[in-house]
């Protein structure tokens, strides 16, 4: 896959007046490339109890636009519907519910028919060929002003129609709440669904889409991890006849061994400086080390008569999360990143593992195993206060979760009774819950950074 997995070949050129009172007027000429301002004023908040009314018409189509172009634009439109519902930010009005809406070419007037059907809102799309590129350019309208308030505008080949619409959704947020949205990064994770013994690491656009096989080893993959910069990933396989630590390139394809020695390696993470490795290996029992990625000997940061495993470094470097049975059952406990100022932080629930951290180091996700059987729930401690909230609840084990880059959504894998496992997103209090995976077994999803 040649270039930045994400943003590659995107031109994303930006417009952003001030907030609502005082927005600008909509320009006749093409979007031309500001520098987004970065005292954006936050409007929306996805705790509030009420959203954003929001059209989103079909907008017309360039008459010389053959059916491969049609396809792109169509498809544009309908993920950014798509990406913008999902934020439970904007109630989305589309076409089937504006279909009684006539343009008239005079632009107050048509935006007073959008507002006519309860928007507050409007983002409206116009396509444009350049030679082989489609170009998109979207403006966003305040209803009650009839004022212009966002323009973006992209240009690319067709095979980036669902990026276009990822990216303007992911500055719609930004523009309304202050912060970025999540439909420009990925997420890393395990399937057997290609081959019946075997799990290779695969990677999916954040909704599910485009999901595409990393690994070929056709061995037993696990545990995909993201280097901050989107670069490549970490990994445990068995492919070599023992458990090792392997570099995925994402630029070029490549895979190089991190870690294959006699002595087996498990649970790898990578601190955010991309170069120190973390995992746990078995020394009279499972202990948890540090290594440099370029190499070097490893540095153990635990020693217990228990084990530790399943390390993961803080966002800003200095703490590492890990699970511990040193007080009879496996818990979540801190350290710093030398292995001193042990704490440990999880005491609802007698088996606690698998701890994420929210980016900003305020919070640890994890697996706690319920009283009876094996299944499994998603639960949050707050490392502030230490309050402990449970996520998940009803059937099924749920495991393996993981914080996307804005905090506000989790990742985790789910086996419902008699099925197969697979990866859903939630959002952080829980309320919302999404299944993106149908084919196989799925599991150990790791969300990606921003790719910038």
């Amino acid at each position: 896959m040649p270039g930045r997995i994400v943003r590659a070949a995107v031109v994303v050129l930006l417009l952003c007046g001030a907030p609502l009172p005082g927005a600008q007027e909509d320009p006749d000429e093409p979007l031309p490339a500001e520098q987004l301002p970065s005292d954006v004023e936050v409007v929306l908040d996805r705790d509030a109890a009420t959203r954003l009314n929001l059209a989103v018409p079909r907008s017309g189509r360039p008459p010389e636009a053959g059916p491969e172009f049609l396809d792109a634009m169509n498809e544009v439109e309908q993920t950014l519907r798509e990406d913008l519902t999902f934020t439970q930010l904007f109630d989305v009005q589309g076409p089937e519910v504006l279909s009684g809406v006539r343009l008239t070419g005079e632009r107050a007037e048509d935006l007073e028919q959008y507002r006519a059907y309860g928007n507050e809102v409007a983002l409206l799309t116009e396509f444009k060929l350049n030679g082989d590129e489609l170009i998109l350019e979207g403006r966003v309208y305040d209803l009650a002003s009839g004022q212009f308030i966002l323009g973006k505008r992209f240009n690319g080949g067709i095979d980036l129609a669902r990026r276009f619409a990822h990216a303007m959704s992911d500055e719609v947020v930004l523009y309304f709440t202050g912060r970025r949205g999540i439909a420009m990064t990925a997420i890393a994770f395990v399937s057997d669904r290609e081959s019946q013994g075997s799990k290779e690491i695969f990677l999916m656009d954040y909704d599910g889409h485009a999901q595409r096989r990393i690994t070929g080893h056709i061995s037993t993959s696990l545990s995909p991890v993201w280097a901050r910069d989107g670069s490549g990933l970490v990994y445990l396989s068995f492919f070599e006849g023992r458990p090792g630590v392997y570099w995925a390139d994402l630029v070029t394809g490549r895979k190089t061994a991190i870690i294959a020695e006699e002595q087996p390696a498990y649970s790898p993470s990578l601190c955010p400086d991309g170069e120190t490795l973390l995992f746990a290996r078995r020394t009279s029992n499972m202990e948890v080390f540090a290594v440099s990625r370029s190499g070097g000997s490893p540095r153990q940061l635990t020693r217990s008569s228990r084990i530790d495993t399943n390390p993961e470094c803080s966002p800003d470097g200095t703490r590492i999360a890990f699970t511990s049975s040193r007080s009879g059952t496996p818990q979540i406990y801190l350290m710093g990143i030398d292995g001193t100022d042990l704490q440990r932080v999880t005491f609802d629930g007698r088996y606690n593992e698998g701890a994420s951290w929210h980016p900003d180091g305020s919070r640890l996700v994890y697996s706690r195993r319920a009283d009876r059987g094996d299944r499994h729930d998603i639960a949050v401690v707050d490392l502030v206060t230490g309050q402990d909230q449970l996520l998940t609840t009803g059937p099924g084990s749920h495991e393996n979760p993981s914080f996307s880059p804005n905090g506000e959504w989790i990742a985790f894998d789910t086996r419902r009774p008699g099925g197969r496992r697979h990866i859903y997103i939630m959002s952080q209090d829980g309320r919302y819950t999404r299944q993106v995976t149908s084919r196989g077994n799925n599991s150990h999803p790791s969300w990606s950074g921003y790719f910038d």
